[in-house]
């Protein structure tokens, strides 16, 4: 009797206990572009963009999320710079609920399947965990892990990562006036012990899709404005913390201010 074939992909849907994120979410190396070798590195750098390894169900979330923020808003988003076969990674702010909708839209439609880090206390519902991971999200944080170290595991597994850089949502009030909460520096750590590089994004106006604290929006009265800007990739290659912590939210600052 012939055994059956598993299908290719990324088989992260039911990770396996005791293995690392590396592990867990490794991209399936024998998909390949035509006849070209394949090369996680080079592909996941936006060189080769049809090499990137996604699933069905990820594919389909991200088709669902495009609908659902061009309904529910006007929304634009900047291309994927070229990112020069490095690690990468994606620092975003964190306004809303609705930043998962639509980074999950522009990743997808990039065909760039980052993992983005969640923290842990978001997996404990087994329902919203499996969704969670269905759309490449990484617990991390607790449960007995480091952030870091996982970050760092999934980079060199070949992965991307994305980190809300302020950690959690920022309601409107909490905010500094260049429209940001305070960022931790997690991200930091794990771009250097990868040796990747840090691509700032911002979300601006998602906050009036999803406000903090509410229900979503209907547009009734018109559709907000939202905008998904990509900012410069940059190395921390001789810069102490405090400058990488200044050139990311500088970029960030500038994109806000010009959304």
């Amino acid at each position: 009797m012939r055994k059956r074939r598993a299908p290719s992909g990324c088989r992260h849907d039911r990770p396996r206990r005791g293995t690392s994120p590396a592990a867990r979410y490794r991209p399936d190396r024998n998909r390949t572009p035509s006849s070209a070798p394949y090369d996680a590195r080079v592909a996941y750098a936006g060189v080769s963009p049809s090499a990137l390894p996604t699933t069905l169900p990820y594919r389909l979330w991200g088709r669902l999320f495009r609908l659902v923020s061009r309904l529910l808003s006007r929304f634009t988003c900047d291309p994927l710079p070229d990112l020069g076969g490095r690690p990468v990674v994606f620092v975003a702010n964190h306004t809303s609920f609705s930043d998962v909708f639509y980074a999950v839209a522009v990743l997808s439609d990039w065909r760039y399947p980052a993992r983005c880090l969640v923290r842990y206390s978001y997996f404990r519902p087994a329902i919203v965990g499996r969704w969670l991971r269905t759309l490449l999200c990484v617990p991390a944080g607790g449960g007995g892990t480091d952030a870091v170290t996982d970050g760092v595991e999934i980079l060199k597994a070949g992965w991307p990562i994305a980190v809300m850089v302020e950690g959690r949502i920022v309601p409107p009030d909490q905010r500094a006036a260049d429209g940001m909460g305070e960022f931790r520096d997690g991200f930091i750590a794990i771009a250097r012990k990868a040796d990747a590089a840090i691509v700032p994004i911002t979300l601006h106006n998602a906050d009036r899709v999803w406000p903090s604290g509410s229900w979503p929006r209907l547009p009734f009265r018109g559709r907000p404005k939202v905008t998904v800007k990509v900012g410069t990739p940059f190395a921390t290659d001789g810069l102490v913390d405090s400058e990488v912590m200044a050139e990311a939210r500088s970029q960030m600052a500038e994109m806000l201010a010009t959304s």
